[in-house]
């Protein structure tokens, strides 16, 4: 579409074919609609998972720290941190090279950053912006209660989240995208590690062992 330059070839699929069908939408309208919509539906979690995954947090709240592993946007942040108790620390780490927006990695950076601003602040959070593999080779903390898991989604390196999660003492490991048909990776390297505890619609549980 001309009247859409260069932004027209990064949106979906199915945002082009919407676009081609409906000629005489207000861009001004687009626009606001993806802003609104864009994070709420792809890449987070529902309104049951994160029920779900509150009810995680409060049974694993304890000394070790949770982890989270794919910040995003930080909404499965802000339920996290809602859920733990303000003592305990958190910590939620992405590189910010993808996004639903196609923005750069230090606007990414700089958003998500004042998005979790009062977490960062007043509920023991930190947001650490590095890559996953090496926050893994550097990590030195205490056994975690809980890590979270939503970053890449190829089988690969679910797997290899999920092992470092198990060699570092995670009581509790849980997951976003269970999905066969979308993310089979993430099916195929949860059931070859213990197997799903306990499943909400794309949530998975697994409990930790000492190792993988």
């Amino acid at each position: 579409m001309r009247r859409l330059g260069v932004y027209f070839r990064h949106l979906s699929p199915q945002e082009q074919h919407y676009l081609r069908s409906h000629p005489n939408r207000e861009l001004r309208e687009f626009f606001i609609e993806q802003a609104l919509l864009g994070p709420l539906s792809l890449g987070q979690i529902s309104a049951t998972e994160a029920n779900f995954l509150n009810r995680l947090v409060r049974e694993q709240a304890g000394d070790g720290p949770i982890i989270e592993i794919g910040t995003l946007f930080g909404f499965s942040t802000r339920v996290i941190s809602s859920a733990k108790p303000a003592h305990q620390k958190f910590l939620t780490v992405d590189n910010f090279c993808w996004n639903t927006f196609g923005l750069v990695p230090d606007l990414h950076y700089s958003i998500t950053r004042r998005l979790l601003a009062n977490a960062t602040s007043h509920l023991n959070v930190e947001l650490v912006r590095e890559d996953k593999d090496r926050f893994y080779e550097q990590y030195a903390g205490p056994a975690p209660s809980l890590v979270f898991l939503d970053a890449d989604h190829g089988y690969e390196a679910t797997r290899a989240d999920i092992a470092w999660a198990l060699r570092a003492g995670a009581r509790c490991i849980c997951g976003h995208d269970y999905d066969a048909d979308k993310f089979p990776g993430v099916v195929q390297a949860v059931e070859e590690l213990g197997g799903c505890a306990e499943r909400v619609e794309t949530l998975w549980l697994l409990r930790g062992r000492a190792e993988a």
